[in-house]
């Protein structure tokens, strides 16, 4: 609101007379007669609420000084297009034109602070206005400036900066600053970059001072809602991450290059072609170690072939040693290239299915009712093996008693017979297949050994017999589900 503060000049002391006056006198009586006043067209406003729509109700702090609420008056934003909105308590200029009231600007007493709300700097009544704003004031720090810098500082850690590296020339930069994220756009001038960029050096020149766009943030995401995102670079593109992924939704993913690198060198790293779905990594066949054990297997038989033959002859024996000596080399090879998996490519790994995994390393049968299937078996490698271990050394001293069963049984003797299965503990009986059968044979004073011939013919004892040819395959077989274990651990990932 407009207002005057009129001085009193003091007036004239003496009454008006027709007396002659000097034009000294003359000047001191006008200003004696004419009061000093001062004109105001702008005044401060506290404001006391504001409102949805940007504006606000607001007290003049010296013409309404001490006013009602209830009869205060709306202030509109004097711009419409660049509009800081203040918040209650705080103190703008206020106008008035053509009869509506304009406020901007605020009058911060206080540089140091962003806000600066004084309640009731315009009532000092009894009725003191009351805080009912739902603004918080986070105690946000202005942005470090220099002279000749333009800033825009938001309430909430905010702000944006036009400045430059002066005394630097030709150095200009703008910095959008949101709390803990800031995109800089530099000249002419090195940025501080943060982690994790400063761990990669080697990749990337961090002293570059030409003109650059830096976005630093705990996430950043580029989404093109309907079009193509491009990167193009005269220079290298560089992407690191603890795991990046590349996927497409359609069309597939295409890569030209003059040479493709995978180093996989750190960390034992893998390559992993995924081509099925609910599958596990299976090793691929690796051609130098299938070679190496192909070809040492034939080597084998080759120097055996010509060797063998010439060992009968005095004159050809030196020959033949040496024929079957360079079979072993190759003997030594496949052994090698054996246990040692080298017929796999322990770097490269495609996806396959439990089946397509089982029908490449089928168990063996007397292992099935142990460990179940391959995938079962993949579960738990290490604490399968144990238990085929266990199984094997405990079938081990089974099958010996059953061989010897199997002997008296060959013999025709049926005391001896008698004798060996007697000498069985009770608990080791039930472990051996068809033992009561051989048992009541042999308790049998009436069979002689043309009864037993006849019964094992007929077969009486194929449990026991079948029983000692799959308890004979036991460590065969678990030397096979040992490279299982060591093929199945290709598949592990850490």
């Amino acid at each position: 609101m407009a207002y005057k503060i009129i001085k009193d000049g003091g007036g004239e002391s003496n009454k008006l007379s027709n007396k002659m006056m000097t034009t000294d006198e003359v000047k001191l009586l006008i200003r004696q007669i004419i009061s000093e006043s001062t004109d105001f067209e702008m005044e401060p406003v506290e404001v006391v609420s504001f409102n949805g729509d940007g504006s606000i109700r607001g007290r003049y702090i010296i013409s309404e000084h001490d006013k009602k609420v209830s009869e205060l008056n709306t202030f509109n934003p004097l711009n419409q297009n660049v509009i800081q909105y203040p918040v209650t308590g705080e103190v703008v200029i206020g106008i008035e034109f053509l009869g509506q009231r304009y406020y901007f600007s605020d009058v911060n007493p206080l540089p140091a602070r962003i806000n600066s709300q004084q309640f009731n700097i315009s009532n000092t009544s009894n009725s003191k206005n009351l805080n009912t704003s739902n603004f918080v004031d986070e105690l946000g720090a202005r942005e470090e400036s220099d002279e000749g810098d333009t800033i825009i500082q938001g309430r909430f850690n905010n702000s944006i900066k036009l400045s430059s590296a002066q005394p630097e020339l030709n150095s200009p930069s703008i910095s959008i600053r949101n709390a803990n994220t800031e995109i800089r756009m530099t000249n002419n001038q090195k940025v501080s970059y943060s982690l994790p960029t400063l761990k990669f050096s080697e990749l990337i020149n961090l002293d570059y001072n030409g003109p650059q766009i830096n976005f630093d943030s705990d996430r950043i995401i580029i989404n093109a809602k309907s079009d193509d995102i491009g990167i193009f670079a005269e220079g290298n593109v560089l992407i690191k991450g603890s795991k990046v992924d590349i996927e497409n939704t359609n069309g597939g993913v295409n890569i030209k290059a003059d040479t493709i690198t995978n180093d996989i060198s750190k960390n034992g790293g893998q390559i992993i072609n995924k081509t099925k779905e609910n599958a596990i990594p299976f090793p691929d066949l690796n051609i130098a170690g299938f070679l190496k054990q192909t070809m040492g297997i034939q080597k084998v038989f080759q120097g055996l072939t010509f060797g063998v033959p010439k060992l009968s002859n005095p004159l050809t024996l030196a020959s033949g040693v040496k024929d079957i000596v360079e079979g072993l080399k190759g003997a030594k090879n496949f052994v090698e290239a054996t246990t040692n998996l080298e017929f796999l490519e322990k770097d490269v790994l495609t996806t396959k299915t439990p089946s397509e995994i089982a029908a490449a390393l089928p168990i063996p049968g007397g292992f099935k009712s142990i460990v179940g299937d391959i995938e079962t078996f993949a579960e738990d490698i290490e604490g399968n093996i144990e238990k085929l271990e266990k199984f094997v050394e405990d079938s081990g001293q089974i099958a010996e008693q059953a061989q010897q069963i199997d002997d008296a049984i060959n013999a025709g003797d049926r005391k001896s017979l008698l004798n060996v299965l007697e000498n069985i503990s009770e608990d080791e009986r039930n472990k051996i297949p068809g033992f009561s059968n051989a048992l009541s044979i042999a308790q049998d004073k009436g069979v002689g050994s043309k009864d037993l011939k006849r019964a094992q013919e007929n077969g009486v004892f194929s449990a026991i017999e079948d029983y000692i040819a799959e308890a004979g395959t036991g460590k065969d077989d678990l030397k096979i589900m040992k490279s299982f274990g060591k093929i199945l651990k290709l598949t592990k990932q850490e």
